[in-house]
């Protein structure tokens, strides 16, 4: 089943989506020289543009921005056996077939038989064609609920897509031009579990394989059996931070701006907000309010939605105090990863699936995917499964992992990145690993295996492998690949040796029996606000 959208228009002037690297001759000469071998790329993205969570500011504003994404939307809901009429309430959980006896649940989120989340409910009811379907006298077919991928976010991972294409397709040749089978034998794809999520995937995915006519393939079976998407319950989640973690997520509970506030030029953000004559006496509520995560966030991420959809700003608000209030939701929110407590205990986890994906691919028959995919379920109609043992995937030449602003940040601070701004729609981050055989090594073999590495690594890398960490149009430098011997001797710090990469990241994976005695026990009586 395919339906007819039209192609992704060109980026639209007011876009606050990544930028992507121009492919120009001297571009792929100068990061991809012929000396180089590319074995596997790594793709971290962040979902497309959305309406915001919430409109404390903007109640007035209309999000009708939803034409497509509400009938991609349904289709996608219909897929996993979760659409259901607004008069009909949603399904009762019953995960028995997965052994969950206590899903989380809340009745903000529309939870699948199986226990998945996909937020929020109300998602899936917006495409009544009866009066008496319509949530709001002024919905319309594009009405956006909170927090809704747009029609502006659909574009923009198609683009996403058609870029990787022609990155990784057209002009490297890494993975096959089109699909003659399962995607399964060299493209690993996984999602957090919000719909948004997923469906900015559907989008990626049909900008990098497109059909002839340009149509788009609708999210159902025979989608899923081409592009095998994975996701994983909440408990198993390691795209986003070990929530489940007390002595990580307690530099987050409390959050009071006047913690902040010792900082002068958060004090500024704060004073400056709080005087706009537009909505200072609203954000000085909800900075004031004690939060988890950020008290400038909120104010961020609702101001930022309308840029993002070319809608005005206050007329008193400037663009760089936006960018100062979103600076401000950085330090709260990315702060604590830029210590090693708060790296290890939080993305530790995450860095380890990263690493052994990398390292498995560097074998001469990589094999399929190792333990680093425990926990994965894949997406099917009526919900989800585990997978089968012929379903788990080869080892991925091109791995796509669908996720959130609070998962690219955080791995850019552990790789380096120093930029306090808040990382805009459809970020990337990319892991490459080369092969050279043709380039002297800048360490002798037995130096470089006598490097530090992760202890979940059960032998040293194998020589002549360089690891390369991009964000967006621009590559990181990992602190510990700056040292002498420890990079590429052409390409410079920019490319790491293997080896280099895995001392960087050493310290931050920890053992399942090490991370659990650093966790700390957490208390009875906690319990995050849904």
């Amino acid at each position: 089943m395919f339906w007819k959208k039209e192609p992704a228009p060109p980026r639209p002037e007011f876009s606050e989506a990544a930028p992507l690297p121009a492919l120009t001759p001297q571009y792929m000469r100068e990061m991809y020289p012929d000396y180089l071998q590319l074995v596997q790329a790594q793709v971290f993205f962040r979902h497309g543009e959305r309406t915001p969570i919430t409109t404390r500011l903007t109640s007035n504003t209309t999000w009708d921005f939803c034409h497509h994404a509400n009938y991609l939307h349904s289709e996608f809901m219909k897929a996993i056996g979760q659409f259901a009429p607004l008069h009909e309430g949603l399904p009762i959980p019953s995960p028995e077939h997965l052994g969950q006896k206590n899903p989380r649940y809340s009745k903000r989120t529309a939870t699948l038989k199986s226990g998945l989340e996909y937020e929020p409910a109300q998602w899936s009811v917006r495409l009544g064609s009866a009066e008496a379907s319509k949530p709001a006298d002024n919905w319309t077919s594009a009405t956006c609920a909170l927090g809704q991928l747009t029609d502006i976010g659909l574009d923009t991972l198609q683009r996403t897509g058609s870029h990787l294409r022609a990155l990784y397709v057209d002009r490297l040749h890494l993975i096959p031009p089109g699909l003659q089978s399962s995607a399964r034998n060299w493209l690993y794809v996984r999602t957090t579990d919000y719909s948004r999520v997923i469906q900015s995937t559907h989008a990626l995915l049909v900008g990098l394989y497109p059909t002839q006519n340009g149509s788009w393939p609708a999210f159902n079976a025979d989608f899923l059996q081409k592009f095998p998407i994975h996701t994983r319950l909440h408990s198993n989640e390691t795209l986003h931070g070990n929530f489940g973690c007390f002595n990580f997520i307690r530099h987050f509970m409390d959050a009071r701006s006047r913690d902040a506030r010792r900082l002068k030029w958060i004090d500024d953000v704060y004073r400056q907000t709080a005087q706009l004559s537009s909505l200072g006496a609203t954000a000085r509520t909800i900075m004031d309010k004690t939060q988890f995560g950020s008290n400038f966030h909120p104010i961020f991420d609702e101001l930022m939605a309308l840029t993002a959809h070319g809608l005005p700003l206050p007329s008193d608000l400037e663009r760089s105090h936006l960018d100062n209030l979103g600076k401000a939701s950085t330090h709260q929110w990315v702060g604590p990863v830029n210590t090693l407590e708060g790296q290890r205990l939080g993305f530790g986890r995450l860095l380890n699936e990263i690493v052994m994906t990398m390292t498995q691919a560097t074998r001469p028959e990589p094999g399929r995917i190792g333990s680093q995919s425990n926990g994965d379920l894949l997406l099917a109609p009526g919900g989800i499964s585990a997978p089968r043992a012929d379903q788990v995937p080869q080892v991925p030449r091109l791995a796509l992992y669908g996720c959130h602003d609070l998962t690219v940040a955080p791995l850019a601070v552990i790789m380096g990145d120093t930029d306090q701004l808040w990382h805009p729609f459809a970020t990337m981050l990319t892991f490459e690993l080369f092969r050279d055989d043709k380039t002297p090594a800048p360490l002798s073999n037995q130096r470089q295996q006598e490097l530090p590495r992760p202890p979940t690594l059960d032998a040293p890398a194998p020589p002549n492998h360089y690891v390369r960490v991009r964000l967006n149009d621009r590559v990181l430098e990992p602190p510990t690949c700056q040292a002498f011997g420890k990079h590429h001797p052409r390409m410079g710090p920019s490319m790491c040796t293997l080896e280099a990469f895995l001392e960087h990241v050493s310290p931050i994976i920890a053992t399942e029996k090490e991370l659990a005695a650093e966790c700390g026990e957490m208390p009875k009586s906690f319990q995050m606000e849904d």
